[in-house]
């Protein structure tokens, strides 16, 4: 893997402290296989890879609880490709209080959620024989589907079938992202490491929360 920095859209902060903020990804060689970059914390994206504090399960120890397997029952699952999910998209965002951004996932297979209409899509897509994780959307209309987890069940389903060992889940920053930790099989990368300290990972998201972004952002 080449490893690259761009020092175009970074900043720095020199005179009063050392503060040197740059966007660093890699390029896979032809030689390289997907499964270790994912194994070594590196996440795909739209070409690049990127390293941060991702996250997986580990489907060796994947055991879903008996509430989300009762709700499972009430959900019929279509394995499709990628399509128009913009206006649930959107409602996902308002609920969660996200910023909506252009997203496209075109290239990606999808698992569509039912019951008596579309409520949820789980985004995934396969690298060197693991399953990745991009996107769960879900418009909220039925909470008490507890569709995230359901959504969490038939994807490490779905992942186990396809001979995967992982089920990669993407980057683990902020509040939105302490859920991960509930699953059974739960990881997450250190930067040197795979690690199963959940007390640990919930600091990191502690302190996630307690930056202020707009302290370091350039004027």
């Amino acid at each position: 893997m080449k490893i690259y920095f761009d020092h175009l859209s970074g900043f720095g902060k020199v005179s009063d402290y050392e503060l040197i903020v740059n966007c660093a990804y890699g390029i896979l060689e032809p030689s390289d296989r997907q499964s270790d970059a994912l194994s070594n914390g590196w996440v795909p994206w739209k070409g690049r890879w990127y390293n941060e504090r991702s996250t997986r399960i580990d489907l060796n120890d994947y055991r879903p609880s008996k509430t989300t397997k009762r709700l499972s029952n009430k959900i019929t699952v279509k394995h499709t490709t990628f399509g128009n999910y913009d206006d649930m998209y959107k409602a996902y965002c308002e609920y969660n209080g996200f910023k909506r951004d252009i997203y496209d996932y075109s290239d990606c297979n999808v698992i569509e959620y039912y019951t008596d209409r579309l409520i949820g899509v789980s985004i995934y897509k396969i690298f060197g024989g693991e399953f990745v994780a991009y996107q769960f959307i879900t418009d909220y209309s039925d909470p008490k589907l507890s569709l995230g987890s359901v959504a969490q069940m038939f994807e490490c389903q779905l992942a186990t079938n396809l001979g995967c060992r992982y089920v990669y889940l993407m980057a683990g920053y902020e509040n939105c992202c302490r859920y991960k930790a509930n699953y059974h099989g739960f990881e997450f990368w250190t930067g040197y490491e795979w690690s199963r300290d959940i007390e640990l990972y919930n600091k990191l998201i502690d302190r996630d929360e307690s930056y202020d972004i707009r302290a370091i952002q350039p004027h």
